[in-house]
């Protein structure tokens, strides 16, 4: 799916405003951004949401990874599977 499909559904649209900024700034630095400085952004930015009692549920963060995904090569995306292995999600 498309990011701009995305951000047409139902389920990004219900999301909390600032989810969805989040979401939007993680997919647009991701396109120049080498997953070895991606994953530890997103680990920095979901403790940062905790500070403000928000988080990402799994169905969420599972979209997110799917969306950073899009831009990511064959090898960086198998590596993130693995990593997302090891954390049972």
């Amino acid at each position: 799916m498309e990011f701009k499909d995305l951000t047409n559904t139902k389920e990004f649209q219900n999301l909390h405003p600032l989810k969805k900024q989040i979401i939007e700034e993680l997919y647009n630095s991701s396109k120049n951004t080498p997953m070895e400085l991606l994953l530890p952004k997103v680990m920095h930015t979901n403790k940062e949401l905790g500070k403000r009692n928000l988080g990402f549920t799994k169905e969420e963060s599972q979209l997110l990874i799917g969306i950073l995904k899009e831009n990511m090569s064959d090898d960086e995306r198998k590596k993130v599977d693995l990593i997302m292995g090891f954390l049972g999600r």
